[in-house]
């Protein structure tokens, strides 16, 4: 079928699909580059999960940075439940936990105590805390009633829940990774710029510095290997 005068053809096929790439922005050749990659897509999904919950810590630890409870010292995890005498449960709970002494060790024990029950809760009320430093609220995502405990990974010798601490840690250890890649790519930006830009003795001086750090860098590499 003859198109009508002054209107271009549309592209098919592989023309099209080379002309895409053509007029592409390199924004846009790396998007779809990466979307074509299931590891690293599968990898983006999951640091974003970590990012999200470093950046709420507060509302889904279970307790709070400064909890301790000197009657639970390193209690073990406490295990979710769907069945109890009863019957099943569609919602999980746990038991609550009792310490006792060894009579020839003298270590604390703990067991459970199946007449007490506790239903895992959303959005429960608990200590208090501030949020990113400056809301204060008493909201957690998850917890239990008063009285009860929710140890999901147990307790330090201090009594401190190490889930929580975990969840808290998260925001340390991930907001050190990504200054560190931050600052590493401004400074290589602004370093690579400089050096490209000036060129001559400026050039060579930089390029000198970072061989001396690369070998620097691989002889303690060598020697702790």
């Amino acid at each position: 079928m003859a198109t009508a005068p002054g209107q271009a053809k549309s592209a098919s096929g592989p023309e099209a699909e080379g002309s895409r790439l053509y007029t592409a922005s390199q924004w846009r050749l790396m998007w779809w580059k990466f979307r074509k990659h299931r590891v690293a897509v599968a990898a983006a999904v999951v640091l974003l999960c970590l990012y999200a919950v470093a950046a709420a810590s507060e509302f889904l630890a279970p307790y709070t940075l400064e909890h301790r409870d000197a009657r639970y010292v390193s209690a073990p995890p406490q295990l979710l439940h769907f069945v109890s005498d009863r019957g099943v449960h569609l919602w999980p709970f746990v038991y609550g936990l009792k310490g006792t002494r060894h009579r020839e060790t003298l270590r604390k024990a703990y067991i459970e105590q199946r007449d007490r029950r506790y239903p895992i809760r959303l959005l429960v009320r608990g200590e208090r805390y501030r949020l990113w430093g400056l809301f204060e609220t008493d909201v957690h995502l998850f917890g239990v009633d008063e009285g009860g405990t929710l140890f999901l990974l147990g307790t330090d010798l201090l009594g401190r829940d190490l889930l929580s601490r975990i969840i808290y840690g998260a925001r340390i250890s991930l907001t050190i990774g990504l200054l560190g890649v931050g600052l590493s790519f401004l400074l290589g930006l602004l370093i690579g710029s400089v050096s490209g830009y000036c060129g001559g003795w400026i050039d060579n001086l930089i390029q000198r510095g970072i061989e001396i750090l690369r070998s620097v860098l691989e002889r303690r590499c060598s020697e702790q290997g």
